[in-house]
């Protein structure tokens, strides 16, 4: 029996690696997903919809990879994503577990949450530390609409990883 709890354990989280490295992929690619100029963050919803379902712990560390994943696309400041999706999802697993339900709506509000911060400190190191003139107008039309549309695809990832975790938890249980 504990081996083959182990061995869907191992599936279960190689199925989760392989899935942020897909994303990334989907997220990283040029002119995929866009819409009016924004593209979607899509490992913030992965990964703040994985820590409800998977606890503070797991959440955290693919919450980090994610940042990591992130940080690699993103041509800035590196580590700002790594150490905000940790603390975000590591918050947001232990929210679920301690004083909130693990709804879509609650879901949606970690993730606009999320993408919120992350957004406003990347604009922040990225443009507004420099005092670059008509910054504002780069604020309201890139980095709000992408917390947005992030946030917007967040029932997909819901319903993902409540499947998986269906599925994964009555493999272990047979």
């Amino acid at each position: 029996m504990v081996n083959n709890r182990r061995k869907i354990g191992t599936q279960k989280y190689l199925a989760y690696l392989l899935l942020f490295l897909l994303l990334y992929v989907l997220q990283s690619t040029p002119g995929m997903l866009g819409v009016l100029g924004v593209r979607p963050v899509l490992l913030i919803p992965a990964a703040v919809t994985l820590a409800m379902y998977e606890g503070e712990f797991t959440g955290g560390l693919f919450g980090a990879l994610a940042g990591m994943l992130c940080d690699l696309g993103a041509f800035s400041f590196y580590g700002l994503y790594s150490i905000l999706l940790l603390c975000c999802t590591v918050a947001g697993g232990l929210l679920v577990i301690h004083l909130m339900r693990r709804t879509l709506r609650v879901a949606m509000l970690l993730t606009l949450g999320t993408a919120a911060l992350c957004g406003l400190l990347r604009f922040y190191f990225d443009y507004g530390l420099w005092g670059y003139a008509g910054i504002s107008r780069l604020f309201w039309e890139q980095s709000v609409p992408t917390a947005i549309y992030t946030t917007v695809v967040t029932p997909l990832f819901f319903y993902l990883f409540q499947r998986s975790t269906r599925y994964f938890a009555e493999k272990i249980s047979t």
